[in-house]
C-alpha cells in the first residue's frame, strides 16, 4: 500500500539471466538456443537489436544509461532476483507487479528462419519467469511471451501458459511477418485467447528487427520517443476498426510504456472519421469507436503526466492503469508512485489508476473493501 492506495504497477520488467535460454529451452533446440557474444545476445546468426536503426548502445546514449540505472546498484548487483525485487516493492508501497521481459522483448523484434526456434525461446522464457514468481506468486505476475509469427505456435503457448499460471500475453503491437494484428490468420488465436480469459498486453521495444515508426530517426532517444505510443496508437485503431474487438469482445488489450497522453486525441481522431464516414470502408466496425474502447482497452501512463488530470477530464478514469517500467532506466522508479498520489485528482480516481482498473483489465483477486471516500 502507498498511503493507503493499493498499488498495481502494470509494466515492470524482468532482468533475464543470459544463461535461461540454454537452461530452459527444450533440449532439441540447445544448439540454437539465443547465447551472449560480445555483449549482445544472438540468435540464428544475429543479434536480436538492430544497430543499424535506431541504436540501443551509441556511446551517449550507453553513458546515459549507465547514470541512471545507478538507483538500481544494489538491485543489479544482487541479479534483480525475486527477494531483492520485493524489498524494492516494499519500500516504495507497490503490492503487486505485472513482469514483462527485456531481452526477450528483444527476442520478438524479429521474423525467425525457424518459427519452431522462436516458439521454443518464447517457452524457456515462460518457464522461467513463472518459476521466478513462485516467491511471491500474489505479488509477481507474469505476462507469458507469445510467438505470433506463428499463430499456431502462438496459440499452443497461450494454452500451455494459461495453465502454468499467467495473468496475460505478451505481444509487440507492430506487424509480424507482414501481417498486423487484424490480420485474418490471428482469428482462431483471438478465439483462443478470449476463452482462456487473459488479457494481451501490447508493448514495443526499441531498435527491432521488424519493421517500426522509430525507423525514420538515427538515435535511440528519437526513434523511442515515437515508436512506443505510435505503435499503440495504430495497434489501438486497427484492432476497433478492422473488427477484432466487435467479433471477440471479450477480449481485453492493455497498451504500456507508451504513457496516455495521446489517449484523448487518438478517440477524438477516430471519432471524426466516424462521424464523417461510419464504417463505409469497415463493414466490422458496427458501433463508435469510444465504445469499443471502452469496453476493451486499458492504456498504462506514468505517474508524472502532466497531462493525466486532463485524460480522466476528458476520457474518464475507468480505462487507465499505472506503470513505472521497473528497473529500465528511462522509466519512473520511484517516484512514480508518489507522483500519481500527488496529482490533482479524486481520491476514487487515484485508487481506479493505482489499482482497481488493472483488477479488472488483469482479473485479479481485490480483498478490499468498497471504496467508502468522496467521490
Amino acid at each position: 500500500m502507498r498511503e493507503g492506495y493499493r498499488v498495481i504497477d502494470t509494466d515492470a520488467h524482468q532482468i533475464e539471466p543470459s544463461e535461461i535460454w540454454t537452461e530452459y529451452i527444450d533440449p532439441a533446440f540447445l544448439d540454437r538456443a539465443p547465447r551472449s557474444q560480445d555483449g549482445r545476445l544472438m540468435v540464428e546468426g544475429e543479434s536480436l537489436t538492430s544497430e543499424g536503426k535506431f541504436p540501443l548502445s551509441s556511446p551517449e546514449f550507453s553513458r546515459a544509461t549507465k547514470h541512471h540505472m545507478e538507483r538500481f546498484k544494489g538491485s543489479f548487483e544482487a541479479g534483480f532476483d525475486a527477494a531483492t525485487r520485493l524489498g524494492d516493492m516494499d519500500e516504495q508501497g507497490v503490492d503487486t507487479q505485472i513482469l514483462y521481459p527485456t531481452f526477450g522483448a528483444h527476442l520478438l523484434g524479429r521474423e525467425y528462419r525457424d518459427p519452431e526456434l522462436l516458439a521454443a525461446c518464447c517457452a524457456a522464457y515462460n518457464d522461467w519467469s513463472a518459476e521466478y514468481c513462485e516467491a511471491a506468486p500474489a505479488r509477481l505476475r507474469w505476462a507469458a511471451m507469445l510467438p505470433l509469427q506463428s499463430p499456431q505456435l502462438a496459440a499452443e503457448e497461450a494454452r500451455r501458459t494459461r495453465e502454468r499460471g499467467c495473468v496475460a500475453f505478451f505481444l509487440r503491437p507492430g506487424p509480424v511477418a507482414g501481417r498486423n494484428l487484424y490480420h485474418e490468420d490471428y482469428e482462431s488465436l483471438w478465439t483462443e485467447i478470449e476463452r482462456l480469459d487473459r488479457a494481451v498486453c501490447l508493448h514495443d521495444s526499441g531498435s527491432p528487427r521488424l519493421a517500426s515508426y522509430g525507423d525514420r530517426m538515427d538515435t535511440h532517444t528519437s526513434g523511442h520517443i515515437i515508436a512506443h505510443p505510435f505503435e499503440a496508437m495504430v495497434a489501438m485503431m486497427s484492432l476497433i476498426w478492422y473488427g477484432v474487438v466487435e467479433r471477440h469482445p471479450r477480449l481485453r488489450f492493455v497498451h504500456v510504456e507508451g504513457d496516455a497522453g495521446w489517449l484523448p486525441y487518438w478517440l477524438q481522431r477516430m471519432q471524426q472519421h466516424w462521424d464523417y464516414s461510419g464504417n463505409a470502408e469497415h463493414p466490422d466496425l458496427r458501433r463508435p469507436p469510444s465504445e469499443y474502447f471502452e469496453e476493451s482497452f486499458f492504456v498504462a501512463a506514468r505517474g508524472d503526466e502532466t497531462t493525466l488530470p486532463g485524460i480522466v477530464d476528458l476520457v474518464g478514469d475507468g480505462n487507465l492503469l499505472f506503470n513505472t517500467d521497473y528497473p529500465h532506466p528511462d522509466g519512473t522508479w520511484p517516484w512514480g508512485l508518489q507522483s500519481l498520489v500527488d496529482q490533482p485528482l479524486t481520491p476514487l480516481s487515484r485508487r481506479r489508476i493505482f489499482a482497481d482498473n488493472a483488477v479488472r483489465a488483469f482479473g485479479l483477486d481485490d480483498p478490499r473493501e468498497p471504496f467508502q471516500g468522496q467521490p
